[in-house]
């Protein structure tokens, strides 16, 4: 006789447990409330029985004071109990960044243009002025007196090969920093991208021990993301932790690119110990390319400014800045140059799967050449995740445009060429 098999067995087990649970989810769920009663009243009880000895121990002021004691630590507690359940959900319209709040930074890059001639031009030699070292390949100023005149409230604070930083002094006594550099080798499009991919950007950035997406708005054309950043900071120091709102613009009439950063509060990140959340923390990101968004070539203005929530002596912080703001911008172009050539080398493979999949001859180039960015009227917001495809929304409207204009593509023979399926 064969042996009954296992998995029947188990599975006849399972069904009979099931249905016993399912016909006796009534009786269950009454001794489940019974024996709530039991612990809520005993509770009660022992809490009569205490409050009884110590009246017998005690003073009556005493327990007065005990009694308020009690009082004041339960309202401590049921205060932020009321609060979380206040902040439960969050309000996408009073958080959101809004367009007019970022629309003085849209001509950040012209702004930065007049900040050099006005901070980094001698007035007397018409030369550059020294910040803090020189720079090869730039003829400087030697006049005595240069450095001690600045008509700008932004002080030059520090310049290397492909960067500037300007600071300006705020009222609380800490420094909102101003960086402008230029890069000839990466496209807007790649920049943008890098800066926005939290998950590629854990993998360059050493310094980010935590970055995960929290909320999105869900609100058509927001582009807006609330997200969690811890930071890892020196040993004798905890790290820092944000939270903030953030939302990408992209203007193609002016082409220009701005990513706007700024703290908030979420309920799904609540502080952290030994974490010091930075509740204070804003920035400006604007990129223009000098051509458009795919060809290499811009230009980026970023404004910041946060408060650690320590005092740190100015020495340290001078320090900080030098080192990390440079560095951190090194591993940016860094990772921005390795994202560019992985996207390179993923096209050509695709191309190359097409062409040997189809027959086709090999037209001899890697990419079709990039065409001029189409303008608009009015500027649109793009997300991190959709700022590539509006700009390729773009291109291809334009080369729609350019098909309909042009008698030869009207023609059947554009079917036979190559370039007609890759342009």
């Amino acid at each position: 006789m064969k042996s009954f098999p296992r998995r029947v067995f188990l599975l006849r087990v399972h069904r009979y447990f099931v249905d016993h649970l399912k016909n006796r989810s009534d009786s269950i769920l009454r001794l489940w409330m019974d024996q709530c009663e039991y612990i809520v009243s005993q509770r009660i009880r022992r809490g009569q029985q205490m409050l009884s000895l110590y009246t017998k121990i005690c003073a009556e002021e005493e327990i007065r004071e005990l009694l308020g004691r009690l009082r004041r630590h339960v309202q401590r507690h049921a205060k932020g109990i009321m609060l979380s359940a206040v902040a439960f959900t969050f309000n996408w319209n009073d958080e959101r960044i809004t367009l007019e709040s970022v629309r003085e930074h849209f001509e950040e890059i012209n702004f930065v243009e007049k900040l050099k001639e006005s901070t980094l031009v001698c007035r007397k030699c018409f030369k550059r002025r020294i910040i803090d070292k020189k720079i090869d390949g730039i003829e400087y100023c030697v006049c005595t007196d240069a450095h001690k005149r600045c008509p700008s409230d932004w002080e030059p604070y520090l310049e290397r090969q492909d960067l500037i930083i300007w600071r300006q002094m705020q009222p609380c006594g800490k420094f909102v920093y101003k960086v402008y550099g230029e890069y000839t080798d990466v496209s807007a499009q790649d920049f943008l991208h890098v800066q926005t991919d939290l998950e590629y950007r854990r993998e360059w950035d050493s310094t980010a021990i935590a970055l995960e997406l929290i909320d999105t708005d869900t609100s058509p054309g927001s582009n807006s993301h609330v997200i969690y950043w811890e930071m890892l900071w020196p040993k004798l120091f905890a790290n820092r932790d944000y939270v903030y709102n953030r939302r990408t613009f992209v203007d193609r009439k002016r082409q220009v690119i701005v990513i706007a950063n700024r703290s908030t509060h979420h309920p799904r990140c609540p502080v952290k110990p030994p974490n010091q959340r930075v509740s204070d923390y804003w920035s400006y990101m604007v990129i223009k390319p000098s051509k458009s968004f795919k060809s290499t070539g811009l230009r980026f203005v970023l404004t910041y400014f946060d408060d650690p929530g320590i005092v740190i002596p100015p020495a340290v912080t001078s320090w900080v800045a030098r080192k990390q703001m440079p560095e951190f911008l090194n591993r940016l172009h860094a990772a921005t140059l390795k994202y560019a050539q992985m996207r390179h080398d993923e096209e050509v493979e695709a191309l190359n799967r097409v062409y040997a999949h189809e027959n086709l001859p090999d037209p001899g180039y890697e990419y079709p050449p990039d065409p001029e960015v189409a303008t608009d009227d009015k500027p649109t917001s793009s997300s991190s995740s959709g700022g590539d495809r509006i700009l390729e929304e773009v291109v291809d409207a334009q080369e729609e445009e350019e098909e309909a204009s042009d008698s030869k593509n009207k023609s059947w023979w554009r079917f036979f060429h190559p370039y007609y399926y890759f342009a």
